[in-house]
């Protein structure tokens, strides 16, 4: 390679919007925070670029990652985000998790994927949601943290109340669960956003259709041919609980 190509190539890679480009192709699911991470180490352009893209798309929790990073520096990180996981947390995370996302701004964060850990039979003890400050937050993804979860509609009712306060601007919200719900909880969730376009879900079901899917699993285990009338499951108990 001549010196006046190596110089040429050495120019345009300390270019931002050249080197960004090429970092964009660091695409695999797998592998592509550790390299980015490796690029950062090259220099300051490439720090500022690779960084740039790994904040902007989170991987990580978003309340995980911001609790590594030292307070004065979150707000410096915070506004590379634009889209994120934050997952709810528990009495005992809370002052771990809420100190690491107060006083900070996520000015350019607009989806986020909302993932609901169950820890508790109260909705309000189990949806705990972290105080977000997400001024142009436009989607919302509520998913499960396990894959055999319904939303009951005390869990529903408990994120109709949150989720509008937190976020009064949301343009779309997709629920990932299948979700047990009755007219009047969709009604006063649409009522709540009143920039609400679309809501979407995966699946809704009343209360008979979740009966009846239970009675069905558990008649085609042989292994629950032998369970007493009376036994349940938790899922069974709580639907039970909620008619």
């Amino acid at each position: 390679m001549s010196d006046s190509i190596f110089f040429t190539a050495h120019r345009a890679l300390a270019l931002p919007e050249i080197l960004g480009e090429i970092l964009l192709w660091i695409n695999d699911e797998e592998y592509r925070a550790c390299r980015l991470l490796k690029c950062a180490l090259v220099n300051k352009t490439w720090f500022r670029e690779a960084i740039r893209l790994l904040w902007g798309d989170m991987e990580e929790p978003l309340d995980e990652a911001m609790i590594k990073i030292p307070p004065d520096r979150r707000q410096t990180y915070a506004n590379l985000v634009k889209s994120a996981i934050v997952s709810t947390y528990n009495q005992d995370t809370e002052s771990k998790v809420q100190p690491a996302l107060e006083n900070v701004v996520f000015p350019q964060l607009h989806t986020l994927s909302l993932v609901l850990v169950f820890h508790d039979s109260d909705a309000g003890a189990r949806i705990r949601i972290p105080t977000l400050n997400m001024p142009n937050l436009q989607t919302v993804y509520v998913d499960r943290w396990v894959t055999s979860m319904y939303l009951y509609p005390d869990q529903w009712d408990y994120l109709t109340d949150r989720i509008p306060k937190l976020f009064p601007k949301l343009l779309n919200v997709r629920i990932e669960i299948p979700t047990i719900l009755y007219i009047a909880g969709f009604e006063d969730f649409s009522e709540n956003l009143p920039y609400l376009q679309s809501i979407e879900f995966e699946e809704v079901l009343s209360l008979s259709d979740m009966e009846q899917r239970m009675e069905d699993t558990y008649s085609e285990n042989p292994e629950n041919e032998a369970l007493e009338d009376g036994d349940t499951t938790s899922e069974y108990a709580h639907s039970e609980n909620t008619d």
